[in-house]
């Protein structure tokens, strides 16, 4: 048995830039994924979430996943999928991943609570707990409630952040999920590769296969191919050629961005490559005008696709000045809204029960739960108490 493990290929995004060229690179980026399952003549794919950037998806992204999807379809690759965030409507919409489903066109594990299956394949039985994006509050309950099914291989496919990344907003960690459990551990919601052993079991985040932002960009993106043949999984990485590259650049003048272009040889790139340059210092009129002239020749010649600038000076406060000199305004990344949530609060904890009152109001389940570990903790309790009377 042989499976190909995929994560976050958010389709229909269009990241930064707002630009038509940018979405197609999310497409392609999908169509290298199933050729090479095509290649490698894969008995299924396994998705663990984010299949789409909205609950939404545009018409043309609906298109897009039809066409890729039949093809998987007429060649007998299965294709089985948890929902991820991103595939989870607010309101009480059909999803889109649940439509596709009963066309026939994947198989929808997990939409918004986890649940056991026995999948049959070409190479055999595959037990899987599926686990869609639940929020951290919510998460421990349900954890309570999983049990592997009675399989040779058995996998653990699941949209969450672990505790072992040491992110906030953690979902749990490989001890609270019994990962130990499974021959192998399909993880979605992390946009970089990452990989350890569990107490002898693969756990593993592909990553996005497409960069989102310019964090993202700093590595190679990945899907990676889960040999069954025996019963211990083993893991084969393998590396995308389609994603569009990023250049950063960090400069004091215009002539430092005229050597960090060179270096770049932006002539050897497939596709015209995302240019994100920081400026180490604030320019003079005049140079600033020479450099946004020079960027703006880049941009019309079709060298780069994105220009985004951002300028750094260090002051005395030790603070960040950070303006615009040339930007794709529809290219602004603002702050998330879990970055502004712990901004304001100062408090991982209390952040993280905000976020889910504010993300999942209309979920009756889950604010029963929130009452419930709220009242059940008097830390909790104490440290709601002094942030409101600092407020």
């Amino acid at each position: 048995m042989l499976l190909l493990h995929v994560s976050d290929t958010h389709l229909g995004a269009y990241k930064p830039g707002k630009l038509r060229e940018r979405e197609l690179d999310f497409y392609e980026a999908f169509n290298e994924v199933i050729d090479i399952a095509l290649r490698e003549h894969v008995d299924a794919i396994i998705h663990a979430g984010d299949f789409f950037d909205e609950p939404r998806p545009a018409p043309q992204a609906f298109l897009f996943a039809y066409r890729a999807l039949r093809k998987l379809r007429e060649h007998g690759v299965e294709f089985l999928v948890v929902a991820g965030q991103h595939d989870q409507p607010k309101t009480s919409q059909l999803p889109p991943l649940r439509f596709l489903g009963e066309m026939g066109l994947l198989r929808l594990l997990a939409q918004d609570k986890p649940e056991s299956h026995i999948v049959k394949l070409k190479g055999g039985e595959l037990g899987v707990v599926a686990m869609p994006y639940i929020s951290p509050v919510a998460i421990g309950e349900h954890l309570k409630s999983v049990k592997p099914p009675e399989a040779q291989r058995r996998i653990l496919l699941a949209h969450l952040l672990l505790r072992e990344l040491n992110m906030p907003n953690a979902h749990a960690s490989l001890a609270e999920l019994s990962a130990d459990n499974y021959n192998y551990v399909a993880l979605g919601d992390y946009h970089l590769r990452y990989e350890t052993v569990y107490r002898g079991t693969p756990v593993v985040y592909p990553g996005s296969t497409e960069a989102l932002d310019v964090l993202e960009a700093s590595s190679d993106k990945y899907v990676t191919l889960v040999d069954f043949s025996k019963r211990e999984a083993i893991v084969n990485w393998v590396k995308l050629n389609t994603p569009r590259k990023w250049i950063v650049i960090e400069a004091r003048n215009y002539n430092d961005v005229l050597i960090g272009i060179g270096k770049a040889k932006l002539e050897t790139f497939s596709k015209p490559p995302i240019l994100h340059l920081i400026l180490k210092t604030k320019q003079s009129d005049v140079e600033a005008k020479r450099i946004r002239n020079y960027l703006s020749k880049l941009s019309e010649e079709k060298k780069v696709l994105i220009l985004k600038v951002v300028v750094e000076e260090e002051e005395s406060r030790g603070e960040a000045l950070r303006s615009s000199i040339v930007e794709d305004s529809s290219s602004m990344q603002t702050p998330t809204l879990d970055q502004v949530v712990y901004n304001v609060l100062g408090d991982r904890e209390i952040a993280e029960l905000v976020l889910v009152i504010l993300r999942s109001s209309e979920s009756e389940e889950e604010v029963k739960l929130l009452i419930k570990r709220v009242l059940g903790d008097e830390e909790l309790i104490g440290k709601i108490k002094r942030l409101v009377g600092e407020k």
